[in-house]
């Protein structure tokens, strides 16, 4: 099957690793983690945190009785803490090592915590830590990374990634706006 068509059948949504995530946070918070909690917590309804929590005790990553607090199952612990993990790799790495500003960081490792493979992110987090690390091949990456000013040529002939295509036109305008906005450029 392709991959594009495996998005949707992904262990977790979104919304629902959103909801693992915030069952996990009341818990640490609060010590427990009531219906009127995640809706407060989440911003959402009461009616949907119920639709919700049946969804995730039918995947058997929550155990929730009418009007009790909600548990996270083995599973559903397993599923938070990655999720929360792969946030926090990411986020570091598109702010810290990218240069993104912290907003776009968190918007972008948000939207993507939930996709990324383990393999993925153990090798994203061995390579942020060696990127921030004080190791003088790091230190020297750093500093050309914030001297680089990315050029291509037209059709991409100097480039191994883009081929016939400058890939970086494909948002070139919002990219040269950042930079402007960061004194890159």
């Amino acid at each position: 099957m392709k991959v594009w068509k495996r998005f949707s059948q992904k262990e977790i949504t979104h919304s629902m690793a959103h909801y693992l995530q915030a069952v996990a946070a009341l818990k640490r918070e609060k010590g427990h983690a009531r219906v009127g909690d995640i809706a407060g917590k989440l911003g959402v309804s009461k009616s949907g945190v119920t639709s919700m929590l049946r969804s995730l005790q039918g995947r058997g990553l929550v155990d929730h009785e009418r009007y009790g607090c909600v548990e996270l199952t083995t599973e559903g612990v397993r599923f938070a803490r990655q999720t929360e993990a792969n946030r926090r790799i990411l986020t570091v790495f598109f702010s810290e090592i990218l240069g993104v500003t912290p907003r776009a960081a968190d918007e972008d490792a948000c939207m993507i915590e939930h996709l990324v493979s383990p393999e993925a992110m153990n090798q994203l987090l061995r390579l942020t830590t060696l990127v921030q690390s004080d190791d003088p091949v790091a230190t020297a990456f750093r500093e050309a990374f914030r001297e680089y000013r990315q050029t291509c040529s037209v059709g991409g002939e100097d480039c191994g990634i883009c081929e016939d295509t400058c890939l970086r036109e494909t948002w070139c305008e919002d990219a040269d706006r950042t930079d402007s906005g960061r004194g890159e450029g």
